[in-house]
C-alpha cells in the first residue's frame, strides 16, 4: 500500500478502491483476506473484460470468445431490417465487423472454431 499511495502522490492518478479488483489462481481464503484487508479492493473473477478484450487464463477458447461472435451477430441483424445496398452491406462489414475482430485478435490467437461460426 506505501507503493501505491507513493504512486498516487507522484502521478496525480488515484486508486479507486470500490472500482479496483485483484485477481489470484488458487490461493487459500485466509491468503485472500489478508490481501483484501491490505489492498481494499474486492478479489475480481477470471475471465472478465479490459477496454473491450476479455482477459483469461489458458489458450483462448470459443467460449471465452463468444460475446465477440454475439457482437457480431447483434450488428448484422440490426443491419438485416435497413434498405442497405449490397456495397453499403459490405462497407459496414469491412470497416465495423472486421475492425472490432482484428482488434481483438491482437491480443491473443483466435481459435478456428471461432472464425469458422463468425464466416458463418
Amino acid at each position: 500500500m506505501k507503493f501505491l499511495h507513493s504512486y498516487d502522490l507522484a502521478s496525480d492518478q488515484w486508486i479507486n478502491t470500490s472500482k479496483s479488483h485483484f485477481f489470484t489462481v488458487d490461493a487459500s481464503p485466509i491468503f485472500l483476506s489478508k490481501i483484501k484487508n491490505v489492498l481494499g479492493c474486492n478479489r475480481g473473477n477470471i475471465p472478465f473484460n479490459d477496454l473491450g478484450v476479455p482477459i483469461f487464463v489458458g489458450f483462448s477458447k470459443a467460449r471465452f470468445l463468444q460475446p465477440l461472435v454475439d457482437k457480431v451477430i447483434y450488428k448484422l441483424v440490426s443491419w438485416k431490417g435497413k434498405s442497405l445496398s449490397m456495397m453499403e452491406r459490405i462497407e459496414l462489414v469491412n470497416s465495423m465487423i472486421y475492425s472490432s475482430l482484428s482488434y481483438n485478435f491482437q491480443v491473443y490467437r483466435r481459435p478456428s472454431t471461432l472464425l469458422k461460426l463468425i464466416e458463418k
